[in-house]
């Protein structure tokens, strides 16, 4: 019997869907329906139905699924024991824009330095698309704005700071910020986003419908045209705003928000967890 094609069943049950089981194996669905039909071959037992839109283990397959998750994770054990370190095989790292540019370089610094068996990828997104990745299991590690809800205990939780929000403007802009946001027209930092939703309320009280430009979920992106003079933002103060050219940055006393950025992540090693944390 073939453990990888156990690694295969697991996650399918564990799922409920080949798909997501195929993205977190790097295979295709295809591929992972053909383990799952050759294990149930192989005990003579249907292992997998479908319900409704979704896939689920058998009474067959419950009754042993307990003993597979063993194995699957014995042989795994296996490899962590012969990595000494704990710091080779695969890492899928998800981040949001601001923790690409602030976080992601020194990550890939310390890991090609301390860890060049990982075999890293990356992939960039929102924070809720991305802390939905990992709950799916196609993601290893997120860098997203703390969720708006519950964290399940299979996961670990880091926070790694804290960003107050600040008003951008350009640099030679002398007005005070009382006079920048009554006279100018804002761009908003999407309020369905998990890090704007955060101040929705108080724009709401300071800023008219019809004094928005634009909203969008692409802070450089918003930076970048107040910094070209096209109206004010209400932005989280990231540490990589001050490498950018062309902002002035004003503090508003009556907005005492905060954004958080957590590192969440599938109970990696200790190791892993210490680099990613840097």
């Amino acid at each position: 019997m073939d453990t990888r094609f156990i690694d295969s069943l697991v996650l399918v049950a564990e799922t409920g869907s080949f798909a997501a089981a195929a993205r977190a194996q790097n295979l295709t669905p295809a591929a992972v329906a053909q383990r799952v039909r050759s294990l149930e071959a192989e005990l003579g037992e249907s292992l997998i139905i479908r319900v409704g839109k979704h896939v689920a283990p058998t009474p067959a397959c419950q009754s042993v699924l307990e003993q597979m998750r063993h194995i699957a994770s014995a042989v795994g054990q296996l490899s962590r024991d012969i990595d000494t370190t704990g710091l080779g095989g695969p890492l899928r790292i998800g981040a949001i824009s601001t923790a690409l540019s602030d976080r992601l370089p020194g990550v890939l610094k310390c890991l090609a330095t301390q860890a060049p068996k990982a075999r890293l990828t990356i992939t960039p997104g929102s924070s809720e698309a991305l802390y939905s990745k990992l709950l799916n299991t196609d993601l290893d590690a997120v860098f997203v704005i703390r969720p708006p809800l519950t964290i399940p205990k299979s996961l670990g939780e880091i926070t790694l700071e804290t960003q107050g929000y600040v008003l951008i403007t350009q640099a030679d802009d002398p007005r005070t910020a009382s006079d920048i946001l009554t006279q100018d027209k804002a761009l908003i930092y999407d309020r369905n986003s998990w890090g704007g939703s955060l101040i929705e309320p108080w724009l709401r009280r300071h800023i008219a419908p019809h004094r928005i430009l634009c909203e969008l979920d692409a802070l450089e992106a918003i930076a970048a045209a107040v910094s070209q003079g096209l109206g004010f933002a209400i932005l989280p103060h990231w540490p990589g705003m001050d490498a950018l050219p062309g902002l002035r940055h004003l503090t508003l006393p009556d907005l005492d928000h905060q954004r958080e950025l957590v590192l969440l992540h599938r109970r990696l090693s200790p190791g892993i967890i210490d680099l990613l944390r840097r």
